[in-house]
């Protein structure tokens, strides 16, 4: 039996195929099984989804959708303690609209819903509509892909691709997100169409329509959540290192990427200039978590760290705190925290490398849990959780907290390997693959705690171990499916 070996056999169409008709049912078992696991957590009763918290409120409020409550509950105000079903349309005074990718499905479904209500002004809405849009691009985008490595016979990848769908797609800790206006699964739609085009075209010609396709989706992926303003940037600069290292030329994918991500980066740039009172909250929020949930509890001089950087350090007190904890609003209860910029964040941490160490070490800790909690995840419960049947990838990755480490280093160590390794240059579909799930969990980690601390590392660091488990799952269903293939023909000779 031949021994596996990390490079050309993995993500290489040209090695030994699969019978077209096994990898068939393959894949249309594989998303069968995705379909109906994402299917019953969309449908079930009581509603499985996260709670509603402001930042759901902020992508609602750009249709007037809020969830149907009596009329003494404000209609802006969250409700973390469990998620609602039903949404009517309200008028509030003066809605923040925030820009996001996430606004696609819901203008979709409200519209819809505006249509159906006609002369009404009481009836409500299932945010269930919402739900089966997300699920609909999903299933849409993982069959396409699938029909196209098998039109190019790259049996292995299509099995790769499907599976995908019941490991990792589907699981509780991204299904959650479905029946929400959260853009979490935005992102993860368009990380997902970025990676997937980015291999399928590997090595082929340019044509207008892939270009414009792919600096799309770069576009739609910074577009999501702030978080990942910088990403698609990285993502191309990285393709385009690998392109001028492997091939001595700039190719037609890392331009179009980084087009793209430009303009996605451009909107997301003019979106933090706006100004209003959430806007200012927001700003204040994620100065202070910065500060008081990243900085201060790995900081040996609590108070010398805040007299640093400009901070009363009688704050030192509020050490491990989220703002909504403060007093009052963090500018208020600690001046100086709104001065405390990006460029002041980075010249701390280069000055401090050991601080920088210990953050690192404390925010890949805090991507745990993978399921967010204290937050509702089942309607009309308070602070309900999902049912033990619902399994989820986090319960294995909460129990026993060296698997995530080892989930997290291992693309990690394969990238470094192939890099190292005269395979780096033949392997290149598995070494642009590997490297950008390596740039997209490092870039991802370091936007989310340089914009808000570890306040909400779990959430906002969504992609982070969503990138991993695509990874192991990719090259481990692939190694699997051409072993398979090299052992079937074996016997047949």
């Amino acid at each position: 039996m031949r021994p596996f070996r990390l490079g050309r056999s993995v993500l290489h169409t040209r090695s030994m195929p699969l019978r077209s008709r096994l990898c068939t049912w393959l894949v249309v078992g594989l998303i069968a099984v995705g379909a109906l696991r994402a299917l019953l957590l969309w449908s079930h009763e009581p509603l499985f989804a996260y709670a509603n918290t402001y930042d759901q409120v902020r992508y609602s409020a750009c249709f007037d959708i809020y969830p149907d409550r009596p009329p003494q509950v404000p209609p802006d105000e969250n409700s973390p303690n469990a998620p609602y079903e039903y949404f009517r349309f309200q008028r509030v005074r003066e809605p923040m609209c925030y820009w996001s990718t996430e606004l696609v499905f819901g203008a979709l479904a409200t519209a819809i819903w505006r249509l159906a209500e006609g002369d009404s002004t009481e009836r409500v809405h299932s945010i269930r509509l919402i739900g089966a849009f997300k699920l609909a691009s999903l299933l849409a985008l993982s069959i396409g892909l699938s029909v196209a490595w098998w039109r190019r016979r790259a049996f292995a990848l299509a099995i790769a691709n499907a599976a995908l769908l019941p490991l990792v797609f589907g699981d509780p800790g991204n299904t959650l997100y479905l029946n929400t206006f959260y853009a979490e699964w935005s992102a993860l739609l368009a990380a997902y169409a970025l990676f997937g085009l980015l291999a399928l075209w590997h090595g082929e010609a340019s044509t207008r329509a892939r270009w414009v396709i792919l600096a799309l989706v770069a576009l739609l992926l910074a577009a999501s959540k702030m978080q990942h303003i910088v990403l698609p940037l990285c993502l191309g600069l990285a393709l385009l290192a690998l392109h001028v290292w492997r091939q001595r030329r700039i190719g037609w994918q890392a331009p179009a990427v980084l087009v793209g991500a430009l303009l996605g980066a451009s909107l997301q740039f003019a979106q933090m200039q706006r100004e209003g009172p959430l806007m200012d909250s927001i700003r204040q929020f994620n100065r202070a978590h910065v500060i008081f949930t990243a900085l201060l509890p790995v900081a040996d001089d609590k108070p010398a760290l805040l007299a640093e950087i400009g901070v009363d350090p009688r704050c030192a007190i509020y050490s491990g705190q989220r703002a909504w904890q403060m007093p009052g609003l963090p500018e208020t209860v600690c001046p100086g925290v709104l001065a405390f910029g990006y460029v002041d964040q980075i010249r701390v941490l280069l000055t401090s490398p050991l601080m920088t160490l210990a953050l690192t070490r404390e925010a890949i800790v805090a991507l745990d849990p993978w399921i967010a909690e204290n937050i509702g995840q089942v309607e009309g419960a308070v602070l309900g959780e999902i049912d033990d049947e619902m399994f989820s990838v986090g319960v294995p990755l909460r129990r026993w907290p060296a698997l995530q480490w080892m989930l997290v280093a291992l693309p990690v160590i394969a990238l470094a390997a192939l890099v190292a390794s005269r395979r780096g240059r033949r392997a290149a579909r598995l070494l642009e693959f590997t490297a950008s799930v390596v740039v997209t969990m490092l870039a991802t980690l370091t936007i989310t705690v340089l914009g808000d601390g570890l306040a909400d590392t779990a959430k906002q660091g969504h992609l982070v171990i969503n990138a991993a488990l695509a990874w192991l799952t990719v090259v481990l269903t692939a190694a699997a499916a051409h072993a398979v293939a090299a052992r079937s023909a074996e016997l047949s000779r």
